[in-house]
């Protein structure tokens, strides 16, 4: 096997692309491995997939791509445009890299590994890459799996707002509670914040959920009984926020008993607050 049936295998090219040269410059420290397609190739528009005739070539474009050993690897191309009569002049799809990209899909998948473990500051030092190199791996990486979830069912889906920043700024957050991810996060915690998000969710998934976890923020409520079929009975109010409600209740009884006991030079009630908010266990210990 030459150099570059191995480059051709390592890659995964198939017809009409071939490895055209592998050149390793030793100065650079990089190997560059030249791609062409072969001559009289019919050429295809992107959108399409139509067979229309070629525009021109664009100028030589570069990819980075996984390292050989030490050696930067560099995929290096000139990819043709096609004059596609619905789309206008459009550049081919290659099968190495994205639309856009200057780095082939496989050498993204593994920044994507990598943002796994550590921090996109990380991953810049790690793999030599800049701030805004990184956040565009990070952003298609994003939009590729947004596309893939429109079609995914969602059964248990959760609601909740958090603070961002001092002075009670709030974004709210919509996650799938099954596979522990975030769906939509959205400004503010208004009725029409999350309204937005029922607005945005496609039928058939919106159809699809059973259960909608949530506190007693009544905007949230009264937007997702607007929205959502039967959504009476499918919000659940969380664990959180009933035992915090009925601890509270408890408590109010609690200090109400002991001023009635008080005022008669009872004091058994005096400390004893835990007690009564405890669960049996707790009380148990206590006592």
């Amino acid at each position: 096997m030459n150099d570059r049936q191995l480059y051709a295998t390592i890659l995964g090219l198939q017809e009409p692309w071939v490895v055209s040269e592998v050149e390793v410059a030793g100065e650079a420290s990089e190997v560059r491995v030249r791609l062409a397609l072969r001559e009289g190739t019919e050429l295809h528009c992107p959108e399409c997939k139509k067979a229309v005739p070629g525009y021109d070539a664009s100028s030589e474009r570069r990819w980075r791509h996984l390292d050989t050993c030490q050696y930067r690897t560099v995929l290096v191309a000139r990819i043709p445009r096609v004059a596609c009569p619905e789309h206008g002049v459009r550049q081919i799809w290659v099968p190495w890299s994205e639309e856009r990209s200057r780095f082939t899909s496989l050498f993204e998948a593994m920044a994507i590994r990598m943002l796994m473990e550590t921090s996109l500051s990380g991953l810049c030092r790690v793999m030599g890459l800049s701030w805004d190199e990184a956040e565009g791996i990070l952003d298609r990486a994003v939009t590729r799996g947004l596309a893939r979830r429109v079609n995914e069912p969602v059964r248990i889906v959760g609601v909740d707002e958090t603070s961002f920043r001092k002075g009670h700024e709030y974004i709210t957050v919509v996650s799938d509670l099954e596979r522990d991810r975030v769906l939509w996060v959205g400004d503010d915690r208004k009725k029409t914040t999350l309204a937005a998000f029922w607005r945005e969710l496609p039928e058939t998934q919106r159809d699809g959920i059973t259960e909608i976890v949530m506190d007693m923020w009544e905007p949230y409520i009264r937007a997702t009984l607007e929205a959502v079929p039967d959504a009476d009975s499918k919000i659940v109010i969380d664990r959180y926020h009933v035992a915090h409600l009925l601890g509270d209740g408890v408590d109010r009884v609690r200090r109400a008993e002991q001023a009635v006991l008080r005022s008669q030079g009872d004091d058994r009630l005096t400390g004893t607050r835990f007690i009564w908010i405890k669960g049996p266990e707790g009380v148990q210990k206590t006592v």
